[in-house]
């Protein structure tokens, strides 16, 4: 959503997940623990977020302490012997500093009051060591989800038999804003006391390490959330004082939603202008009887939820800030693993930034380097791809004073990974060292340089401390340190050389104290070494005496190798081959839905009626075909039947219609492939297809009693839903899952034909005993039970009385609605009052105007309340349309003609009954639907108005997914079946 091209049309499922939160979009990504806004009680005084019972205090620096009270008012803070008072400002803003204080484990109040008589007491307040911990979900983690439990359980069984003493440690959470457009101070927050299993996991581990050296307080500011890429925890100061062109384009965006500046003027005017242009354009259209097109606008700004520019930092960290830290600890990188280099940049930014904010220009902070996803390839090969280069960036981002990296390359695990003791170890070494004194080592071994020596090339490091070793992380195990191993240098497969042709080949290691001397057979004339840069993981490894990994790293003739200044961009490597899938244009296209996702392997098509096969040539995220990359074109093949389509700007999809097939189990062999310039980009085989009578089957959620499925010797094969999805806001044309690759492109909730079980076996199977074709049931069940109006498309809402406030709002999305213009009219207007109220407003008040914990802005998607008309419908039927069946069958639900909605039951069918088929273009075919009996509901009313060939069957029991006997589905079957060859 940020600064691209988007139809109004297309804006509704993108809004929705917005206004939800990142959780819509971690679906599928991150299974995160979510977090919801919770109320306080209001206090007498309004005191900044940080403060409340069981907080920690800074120890050994000045203390602010602020909040708001009337204009004018006198406030006294009171604390470990101190009273030091301030006066609220204008605004009702005040703030008091307290002395240097001395570190205290035992509770003590700390008393405001004001002039006015008003008083707040803060109880179990301790004093020691804060530290604010940042980034995504890989930070937010739980302790009690992963190593750091064990921990846990060690140290209490340690504090148990008298060795050591419980870490005294906390942890600080804003719980009622998360993100917002401009930086939020009024918020609430609280303190966690004792409950560490429910505290971030890394921060804890980071925070026993330095309890057991300090043996004070420990409190931890948790600013993290899941899914949120770098540049959403950057404050605007962090991008107003950058100096290279990434960091000036986003200042130049966030300058844009600031409705103070020329920028926001300029912006926002055109945006106005090209909406206003549109609207006139199509009314012109519609006057004339023409089809109006969708309207398109892009969205200027860093507009855009939890990955737009600073928005996390405005919600979740802003409120804390100045509160007294001694430094603090970032870990993120899934959703920036697209960044490459500029996650140097963004490092620069941020750091920069959250300096700014706290007026503390040498605040420490600490950072990981980027840990082994699953997916990485740990054959040791050499790599450039953007995560090998994040990594790099943030190795280079050292640069930054008073900062540190912690490696994790030897950290290997799924999004969130299980290891999180050995992270925040490796970050309190740094915060020990450099905050505590202790002579320690903090940094792992990394590259120094090179110096070749005839065939072999020695490699020189930093932070080798008295030499090299090899080692082995050994997964659940690692509380402590990866073990060593002995005398195992020939088992490191992790280093490359390069020659004079800059291929790279396997290379063996010898140490030689700090440093490591590397040969190959393959090169005789080394002049550049790489290790790790695809991954290390859970393999032997190198490290120093201290038991830190050696950072990954690539150079040649001494230089740093980039994609940006490599030929190519990628590298060549001795005996492998690249892999056309993985680069240039095939990989850039991988998720273009080139075929409808029905379109796939051992698919069985409708026999006797001309078949549609479609697809899109747009790339997966982008709403436009992109021919003016040259000559696009799509190649069809079917059997002995070809065709190729030219591709156009404006071209939604292709579509070629085969002509009528006879039923039988000869297979075929579909193909389409899309060149560009003559050259294939993306390929799409599907195999095994034969053409028999087809059944479209929808139905609620729940478990069906079928009578003994007889098999009838022919193909019977079904289609279901494979996702999680209940639907969506608009319609999803190429894929019933969010993502539209193919299964075998690990789309694990991709749908795809297979041998029919349960009622498509018991229907599909009666089926092909009575005509002797092959069969295929497009079984479409949701994931719950819905009312009748999801099920309709937005077109035929206006058909049913009881329909019409939801043709007029939530189909007003679309071109041909005729409410469509009034509500583009809403949207500005919407806009408009954003700007001139809601965000003047936040930025004078720094609260959010309506409470909010999500940053929300107008949408084009028309306010539908809690209208899901045709949500069930866009994901369930829309993909599948044009179908050619042999019939549609529809179980009614309870939530179809509970509560009294039966009386609404009959012209609702009737209007499902016509849209589905129209929609999927069946044609007069029997349309087979149940139907509640007078006693389940006693308002019912029967359809009267379904064309063509339609018959009910009268249910006396709800489907209970609890009781199958309630779901017995033997008389729809005989009556499917008695409609065969009528």
């Amino acid at each position: 959503m940020r600064n691209r091209k988007i139809t109004i049309t297309t804006f509704l499922a993108l809004t929705v997940t917005l206004l939800c939160g990142p959780l819509g979009l971690m679906a599928q990504e991150e299974a995160e623990p979510t977090g919801k806004p919770v109320a306080a009680p209001k206090q007498a005084i309004e005191l900044g977020a940080p403060f409340s019972d069981n907080a920690i205090l800074q120890r050994e620096m000045p203390v602010p302490v602020w909040g708001w009270s009337k204009p004018g008012t006198k406030i006294t803070v009171e604390f470990a012997g101190q009273k030091v008072s301030a006066e609220a400002g204008k605004d009702g803003k005040w703030l008091v500093k307290l002395a240097p204080l001395k570190a205290s484990a035992e509770p003590a109040e700390m008393t405001i009051s004001d002039s006015d008589g008003k008083k707040v007491v803060l109880k179990n307040v301790l004093v020691g060591e804060v530290w604010m911990a940042s980034g995504q979900s890989n930070m937010q983690w739980k302790s009690g989800r992963c190593d750091v439990a064990a921990l846990l359980k060690r140290i209490a069984e340690s504090v148990a038999a008298g060795k050591e003493k419980q870490p005294v440690i906390r942890e600080f959470e804003v719980t009622s804003v998360f993100s917002a457009l401009h930086p939020i101070e009024h918020a609430m927050g609280s303190w966690k006391n004792g409950d560490l299993e429910n505290y971030s996991a890394i921060a804890t581990a980071f925070a026993c390490e330095l309890y057991k050296e300090l043996g004070v307080p420990i409190g931890i500011l948790n600013c993290s959330w899941s899914q949120t890429a770098i540049e959403a925890w950057v404050p605007r100061a962090g991008y107003a004082t950058s100096e290279d062109d990434y960091g000036r384009e986003l200042n130049r965006k966030c300058l844009a939603t600031d409705p103070r500046t020329p920028e926001h003027k300029e912006t926002w005017s055109a945006f106005y202008k090209s909406l206003e242009d549109q609207i006139a354009a199509n009314a012109e259209m519609i006057k004339k009887g023409e089809k109006p097109p969708a309207i398109s606008a892009p969205v200027p700004g860093n507009m855009g939820d939890n990955r737009g520019a600073s928005w996390m930092f405005n919600g979740r960290l802003s409120p804390v800030v100045p509160f007294a830290i001694r430094g603090a600890i970032w870990n993120q990188g899934w959703a920036n693993r697209g960044s490459g280099l500029l996650y140097y940049n963004s490092l620069h930014h941020m750091i920069r930034g959250w300096r700014l904010v706290w007026d503390k220009p040498d605040l420490p902070v600490y950072f990981h380097q980027f840990y082994c996803p699953r997916d990485s390839d740990l054959s040791g090969k050499p790599s450039l791809d953007s995560t090998a280069e994040m990594r790099l960036g943030t190795l280079l981002a050292r640069d930054i004073p008073n900062a540190g990296m912690a490696c994790q390359i030897d950290i290997q695990g799924a999004i969130h990974y299980y290891n999180k003791t050995l992270p925040g170890k490796r970050l309190a070494l740094h915060a020990l060292k450099n905050q505590y004194g202790r002579n320690i080592v903090a940094d792992g071994p990394m590259f120094k340089s090179y110096e070749v020596k005839g065939d072999k090339l020695v490699v020189a490091f930093d932070f080798a401390d008295g030499g090299i070793q090899v080692g082995q992380a050994m997964g659940d195990n690692l509380l402590d340190a990866p073990a060593v191993l002995a005398n195992s240098e020939d088992k490191v497969k992790l280093f490359y050389l390069a020659g004079e042709d800059k291929v790279w080949h396997p290379a063996t290691m010898k140490i030689e104290g700090e440093k490591i001397v590397v040969s190959s057979p393959d090169v005789k004339a080394p002049r550049g070494v790489a290790y790790g840069t695809g991954g290390v993981g859970f393999q032997p490894s190198l490290y120093n005496k201290a038991l830190l990994p050696l950072a990954p790293f690539i150079y040649y003739d001494n230089k740093l190798v980039t994609s940006k200044d490599w030929p190519d961009g990628s590298l060549k490597v001795a005996g492998k081959t690249i892999d056309p899938s993985s680069v240039g244009n095939v990989y850039e296209y991988r998720k273009m839905p080139l075929l409808s996702q029905q379109f796939e392997d051992n698919a069985v098509l409708q026999a006797g009626k001309p078949v549609t096969i479609w697809g899109s040539t747009r790339k997966f995220g982008e709403w436009q075909a992109e021919p003016e990359k040259g000559d696009c074109k799509v190649d069809f093949e079917f059997g002995d039947i070809k065709k190729t389509i030219s591709v156009t700007p404006d071209m939604a999809e292709w579509q070629v219609t085969l002509p009528p097939m006879k039923a039988d189990a000869t297979p075929y062999t579909l193909k389409a492939r899309f060149t560009i310039n003559g050259e294939v980009v993306h390929e799409r085989v599907a195999t095994n297809i034969v053409f028999g009578d087809v059944w479209y089957v929808g139905a609620p959620a729940g478990t069906f009693n079928v009578p003994e499925t007889k098999p009838s010797g022919q193909i019977v094969r079904m289609i279901a839903n494979q996702s999680m999805r209940e639907g969506s806001g608009s319609p999803s044309r190429f894929s019933i899952a969010t993502s539209r690759g193919r299964r075998s492109n690990d789309n694990r909730f991709a749908s795809y034909w297979k041998d029919a079980t349960g009622l498509a076996a018991a229907l599909g199977h009666g089926i092909a005993a009575k005509t002797g074709k092959p069969v295929g049931i497009i079984f479409m069940q949701s994931k719950s039970d819905v009312a009748l109006k999801n099920w309709i498309a937005v077109d035929f809402l206006n058909q049913a009385p009881s329909l019409m406030e939801d043709y007029k709002t939530v189909g007003s999305q679309y071109p041909d609605n005729p409410y469509y213009l009034e509500n583009i009219r809403r949207y500005i207007a919407d806009w408009r009052n954003y700007w001139g109220k809601y965000i003047p407003q936040m930025i004078e008040t720094k609260a959010v105007p309506d409470g909010a914990a999500w940053g929300i802005y107008p949408s084009p998607a028309p306010k539908i309340g809690d209208s899901q008309a045709t949500w069930t419908y866009n994901v369930y039927v829309e993909c599948f349309a044009p179908a050619q069946l042999s019939g549609i069958v529809f179980l009614c639900g309870k939530a179809m003609a509970a509560e009294g909605q039966g009386a609404k039951f009959g012209s609702e069918m009737s209007v499902l009954g016509n849209c589905l088929k129209t929609k999927l273009g069946a044609g007069d075919v029997p349309f087979i639907y149940s139907m509640p009996s007078s006693t389940l509901a006693p308002k019912i009313t029967k359809p009267e108005s379904i064309k063509g060939r339609n018959a009910a069957v009268e249910i006396s029991k709800w489907p209970d997914p609890k009781d199958p006997a309630s779901s017995d589905l033997t008389a729809l079957i005989e009556k499917v079946l008695g409609e065969i060859g009528n």
